[in-house]
């Protein structure tokens, strides 16, 4: 007789391809993770007021680059990084930001990558996930917590699923320097991701993707590892009108 934990187990183990089977096809899970500098963290946690108020933040920027970042395998298509770029100009303005006018200098440059890869796990302790990531260690500002062994289906799913490849947009903010020689400082990093890159055309969903995570740009998700945005696809409806039988002309 087995143990009552290890028979537990190999239920739960036995019942996940049957509950990833019947996953809502029709919906876009994007998860968000998002973080800030760790000095600028402490300074928000202690005057909520300064840490409310974007204006006092810096939010003068200038878009410097959208570039694909190199990985193993390509993407399904090219991707139109003139588009991202338009499109992320107006969700930064939506959300308080301000582009460098040509008598000002800018406070913070913006950089994005965009491509498929790996991405830390924030579900998992296990480090040897992370040597696969190749768009840069996502958990810079956030070292995820040490997690205990996870009991609940629901849980271990989130898990298995940050383990998969992903079709990834990180934007970064770094503080403008006038010095060329000025060590890089980023200040923060917004990271969004989805499954499936073999099957999926970045090109179709960007919007969806730079929408779900423009809200926390420049803002940390302290309490949990990631957010899911669900972007639900309206189901498909065909009505049927009256059927109206049509005589073949060529017949008699």
């Amino acid at each position: 007789m087995k143990p009552p934990l290890l028979a537990w187990l190999a239920a739960v183990l036995l019942f996940f391809p049957l509950v990833r089977a019947q996953e809502n096809t029709t919906a876009l899970d994007i998860s968000v993770r998002s973080g800030i500098d760790v000095d600028e963290h402490r300074k928000r946690k202690h005057d909520l007021a300064y840490a409310r108020d974007i204006s006092k933040h810096q939010n003068i920027y200038l878009l410097a680059s959208v570039s694909p970042h190199p990985s193993v395998a390509a993407l399904i298509k090219e991707v139109n990084a003139i588009a991202i770029a338009r499109e992320l100009n107006r969700q930064l303005v939506a959300h308080g930001f301000k582009p460098v006018s040509p008598d000002q200098q800018p406070q913070i440059i913006i950089t994005v990558e965009y491509g498929r890869g790996y991405l830390p796990n924030p579900y998992s302790d296990d480090d040897i996930g992370k040597a696969h990531n190749n768009l840069t260690n996502s958990d810079k500002f956030h070292p995820w917590p040490v997690n205990e062994i996870f009991f609940s289906i629901g849980d271990e799913m989130k898990r298995q699923r940050a383990d998969e490849e992903k079709l990834i947009i990180q934007v970064r903010a770094w503080r403008y320097s006038p010095d060329p020689e000025a060590k890089p400082v980023m200040l923060w990093m917004t990271t969004m991701n989805v499954d499936d890159p073999d099957h999926r055309d970045l090109n179709e969903i960007y919007e969806k993707l730079l929408a779900a995570g423009a809200p926390h740009f420049d803002q940390p998700i302290d309490h949990d590892h990631e957010l899911i945005v669900r972007d639900e696809v309206p189901a498909g409806h065909v009505k049927v009108g009256p059927l109206e039988v049509v005589k073949d002309p060529k017949s008699k």
